[in-house]
């Protein structure tokens, strides 16, 4: 490398001076010969004009290369809109992410773009340090979609900004220093500003344009609600601009900042008139529910005494019936059954059976004995002449002790080995298990 910066060199190469004070260097010694001194100053000037000219060539390609490359940056950024439809439409979370990186790097850019002393102060903060999807300053008042920011808007009672940027102008971000102002920042905290931040090349950022109708870009608008949960713009930033300042913004925000309260104090009526109507009609849902309780119970109740009465009344009837139809003792012995019966509250029994009977006269007369009913005398015009359509149940069992067998009330008596012609029977209650 050394030799070629000497061929280059056009004064060619100095002799070395020594330093003041040096030792001084020894050379070799070497044997002079004119001819050599000759062949070597014609190789050097022979590698000097084959290497100068594509040198040249290429410092000056790099350059016009570097050049060109500054000057097709716009079509580089259309390129990458164009490349970025193909892909797959992003949400509104992530085509925010996307956005947020972009205007941070714009916004780095311009800051290393202008002088020191061409940018204030007060928009010197980074862009990623207000606006950080993690830990920004202002990262809770950014709302990932424009119909988002019209319903808290509406909803909170409270001022929205919206932010159009164009990707495709390499001019587009000059306002977004003012977004990264201190006093940006303070007024939207005194205020809670919601925030929404789109792009003009997407879809929504596109249709929010001609919904606000933008003629020039970048856009600031500042919403505010009204009566009736509508939206309107109070103010608007557009265009290039030589002072991006929002100082208009803040004292619309101060002048409608009162009618803001009056509304948000009035939604706040609404809504406690709105629970109060609601817990009144809790309450009378709740009053009706326990009425409408009370009310089926107290049907259920009188159906249940009603049903009662009338089992009551139909077991008298059945009763009443099964005395008139009891069949008396046999007066023949050849074909009369005699058991002994224990019937509880009673004691022992002993009566004479017809034994072509069913088992089932044994049970009537045992109900009846315990009930008491044959010791009083009929009463011909309340006995029932035929048979109720009801089916009385024996709350007792019959059996015999020894062998213990369950008597069937169907069965016929002479065909019970253990009460034919005479036996023991036994009545047990039937418990519930």
């Amino acid at each position: 490398m050394d030799y070629i910066q000497r061929l280059l060199r056009p004064g060619g190469n100095p002799q070395f001076q020594p330093i003041p004070g040096s030792f001084p260097a020894t050379e070799p010694e070497q044997s002079y010969t004119p001819d050599a001194s000759i062949t070597r100053t014609s190789l050097e000037k022979v590698a000097k004009t084959c290497l100068k000219v594509p040198l040249l060539l290429i410092y000056y390609a790099l350059a016009a290369l570097i050049s060109l490359l500054s000057v097709l940056r716009p079509l580089n950024k259309l390129w990458s809109f164009y490349d970025r439809k193909k892909k797959k439409t992003l949400n509104h979370e992530d085509a925010l992410s996307s956005l947020l990186e972009n205007l941070s790097v714009e916004h780095s850019f311009l800051l290393t773009k202008n002088s020191i002393e061409e940018t204030s102060l007060e928009n010197s903060f980074s862009f990623a340090s207000i606006y950080g999807t993690e830990d920004g300053t202002l990262t809770t008042h950014l709302l990932p979609s424009y119909a988002k920011l019209l319903q808290s808007t509406s909803a909170q009672g409270k001022f929205g900004i919206v932010y159009l940027h164009d990707s495709l102008l390499d001019n587009c971000g000059h306002c977004l220093g003012a977004l990264c102002s201190e006093k940006f920042v303070n007024m939207a905290r005194k205020y809670e500003v919601f925030i929404w931040m789109g792009d003009i090349t997407t879809p929504e950022g596109l249709q929010v344009a001609n919904g606000l109708k933008v003629r020039k870009l970048p856009f600031i608008g500042l919403l505010a609600p009204k009566p009736g949960y509508k939206i309107q713009v109070i103010d608007t930033l557009e265009g290039e601009h030589s002072s991006c300042s929002l100082d208009s913004f803040e004292a619309n925000m101060a002048k409608f900042y009162p009618r803001l309260i009056e509304l948000r104090q009035q939604r706040q009526n609404i809504e406690l008139q709105r629970l109060i109507r609601e817990q009144q009609d809790s309450r009378y849902q709740a009053s009706l529910r326990q009425d409408q309780g009370n009310t089926r119970r107290r049907e259920a109740e009188e159906a249940d005494q009603r049903r009662q009465q009338n089992e009551v009344r139909q077991k008298q009837q059945w009763l009443s019936w099964r005395r008139k139809t009891l069949a008396q003792e046999p007066s023949s012995f050849e074909t009369s059954c005699r058991v002994a019966i224990r019937i509880a509250d009673v004691g022992r029994v002993v009566r004479n059976f017809d034994a072509n009977l069913p088992i089932e006269e044994i049970y009537a007369f045992v109900e009846l004995t315990r009930l008491g009913l044959l010791n009083d005398s009929p009463d011909a015009n309340q006995t029932e002449s035929r048979k109720p359509d009801y089916e009385y149940k024996y709350p007792f069992q019959l059996r015999t002790p020894v062998p213990r067998v369950d008597l069937d009330p169907q069965s016929t008596i002479k065909d019970v080995d253990e009460i034919y012609p005479s036996g023991n029977i036994v009545m047990e209650f039937i418990t519930a298990d």
